[in-house]
């Protein structure tokens, strides 16, 4: 049943957020205090899969599973135990003392343990850089002039490269991190003519970016002013490597994520200064793209931070162009996606700078949602009743965006068909036509043919683990327990294992006795990591899960009066072999009194 140190275990387990884990392969969504996704493992229509974030646990009730991130990674990669925690450790940075089959080599290239520490090593280099070398004096007026503070700079961990070849390459001698191990984190190139390493970032400033647990997988660089050229980019990223992906990471999310646990709406915006001049403005639910627009895989981070996305796009025609990019992604997708064209053609650090912000929570408030942003941009400067043509093509536009919307099905219906008829009303009134010559055009352009697509495959059945089965006095024991993990200590004093009956409660039991031996009162976390099979987990979940909703007033109190329950029953089981023993009269004289006399006094305690 064991497999690796149990101090192992709980460090991947403490490293691994399980809401993160589950949101970068299932799109979440909040609620309550849990999230919810469709489960992968059933015809789900309605969000079945529940995510615990306190309890680091998930449950899906109608297949019946549940367990910590160790057994969702087993269901979802068909694997056992120590292939989903040598997939865990890779994900953390963590080297398991036994390795795989194929081992890799600690401090190569391979290792992402390495390649962590490499990434948070230059991202100090660069910060150390800007704070106190002679070097950094013409990044550390730039950002002056930017009006970023010193704060900012800390709370951000801004840096500074100078203008030269080698510098990083140089400071890296004498260190763990080799020219190779930089390149696999982007930080170093190794020219194709002269077959020798430089630095992939030269005269920028430098910015950190983090994954959400904060830990450095990649920078961005901004060129210096008087450096630029025509063949300069302004600003460049990382490229993707093991550690970064530029397409699902977001700027500032490791900051702006405790903000989101309380407002639930999220800010992007387009750049690095941006989102640092909002928070030195106290707007900190703002994070940014990372040279990219929003994208498919952005919706499943974004929806698990945020019930509403604002995008705050640059005034210019670029921003404009870039709104109209993104608009059938989100149209496409029931999110609540509101777009802020800023005025003035002024990015957001601009227009903070200029107006503050409350101005800007005014634009933020007064943000129209992606469809009424839609009709405004198809309807503006036309003439609906008088422009024809114009008035037609603005229409038939509309409405084969509502086509390509999805359409609502028994599992949500009510959403989606209130958020259609409201658009239908509005195009209706909008350009003086009937409803239903509305709906009967949607229909004819959904009704179009579209190119044939291959049909889904059907859910990968979940692994196959034998129900463990547990009395009902045992799953009442094992429920408080969860929830009362200070009586654990007085369960094992008053219950010998061999008063329960089944053998998942004997070895549920001897597990909370090892625990013990270990931990002053082990709680939930470490009672389900170190269970490793997987329908014990899945037990396990179900068990917290229903002993939470029971409104014990005083759960000690109840504890022990269940263990009375468990002595009186184990008092009545010896009388009655007792009695049995008497009847089969299979005892000499001596044996009969002793028995008697303990029938005697079993019958008094009963009393």
């Amino acid at each position: 049943m064991y497999t690796g140190s149990e101090e192992v275990k709980e460090r991947i387990r403490q490293a691994v957020d399980l809401v993160d884990y589950v949101g970068e392969h299932l799109e979440l969504r909040r609620q309550g205090r849990n999230f919810v996704a469709l489960c992968p493992w059933h015809n789900d229509s309605r969000p079945s899969l529940q995510i615990n974030p306190v309890r680091q646990s998930w449950k899906c009730w109608v297949c019946d599973l549940g367990g910590d991130i160790f057994s969702f990674v087993m269901q979802r990669e068909r694997v056992g135990f120590r292939e989903a925690l040598e997939i865990l450790a890779d994900k953390a940075g963590i080297v398991l003392e036994t390795t795989a089959s194929h081992p890799v080599e600690p401090g190569s290239p391979e290792d992402k343990a390495t390649l962590y520490k490499a990434m948070q090593w230059a991202a100090d280099q660069y910060h150390q850089c800007l704070l106190q070398s002679s070097e950094g004096a013409a990044g550390r007026d730039y950002l002056a002039n930017r009006g970023i503070t010193q704060e900012s700079i800390e709370r951000y961990r801004i840096g500074f490269v100078p203008d030269g070849w080698q510098w990083l390459m140089e400071k890296a001698t004498g260190t763990p991190f080799s020219a190779e191990v930089l390149s696999a984190v982007g930080l170093a190139v190794n020219s194709e003519k002269t077959g020798r390493w430089f630095d992939r970032f030269r005269g920028r400033v430098m910015f950190p970016i983090c994954d959400v647990q904060g830990r450095a997988i990649a920078i961005g660089g901004r060129i210096l002013p008087e450096l630029a050229d025509e063949k300069t980019a302004k600003y460049i990223n990382s490229p993707e490597t093991r550690l970064f992906s530029k397409s699902e990471q977001l700027y500032g999310l490791n900051l702006a994520k405790d903000a989101l646990s309380r407002e639930r709406n999220i800010l992007v915006m387009e750049g690095y200064t941006d989102v640092v001049i909002a928070s030195q403005y106290g707007v900190n639910n703002a994070v940014a793209v990372l040279g990219t627009a929003l994208g498919p895989r952005h919706l499943p981070v974004l929806r698990r931070f945020a019930d509403r996305v604002t995008l705050l796009l640059d005034g210019d025609a670029a921003g404009q162009r870039r709104s109209s990019e993104i608009l059938e992604l989100f149209i496409a997708n029931p999110i609540d996606l509101r777009i802020v064209t800023l005025p003035g053609n002024l990015d957001p650090c601009d227009f903070l700078l200029e107006h503050g912000r409350d101005a800007l929570e005014q634009q933020v408030e007064s943000a129209p949602d992606v469809w009424e942003y839609k009709i405004r941009q198809e309807t503006q400067g036309v003439d609906l009743v008088e422009d024809t043509h114009q008035a037609n093509r603005a229409l038939e536009n509309l409405l084969t965006t509502i086509a390509k919307a999805p359409r609502p099905d028994a599992a949500d219906l009510s959403s989606l068909e209130l958020r259609e008829q409201q658009i239908l009303n509005r195009l209706a009134l909008d350009f003086q036509l009937n409803e239903k010559q509305l709906r009967a055009r949607i229909a004819d352009l959904r009704r179009k043919p579209q190119p044939a697509a291959a049909a889904p495959p059907p859910p990968p059945a979940p692994i196959k683990s034998t129900k463990p089965h547990l009395e009902s006095i045992e799953r009442d024991l094992f429920e408080l327990l969860l929830q009362h993990p200070t009586g654990i200590g007085m369960a094992l004093e008053e219950i010998h294992v061999t008063q329960l009956k089944t053998p998942t409660a004997r070895q549920l039991f001897q597990t909370l006795e090892e625990l013990l031996e270990r931990h002053a009162s082990p709680d939930f976390n470490i009672i389900l990591t170190t269970i490793e099979d997987i329908g014990l987990k899945s037990l396990l979940v179900e068990l917290d899960e229903t002993g939470q909703k029971k409104q014990d007033t005083d759960r000690e109190l109840a504890l022990r009066e269940l263990l009375q329950t468990f002595q009186r029953r184990w008092t009545e089981e010896q009388l009655s072999r007792d009695q049995a023993a008497l009847e089969a009269s299979q005892l000499d004289e001596q044996q009969e009194m002793d028995v008697l006399m303990r029938i005697f006094r079993t019958r008094q305690e009963l009393q």
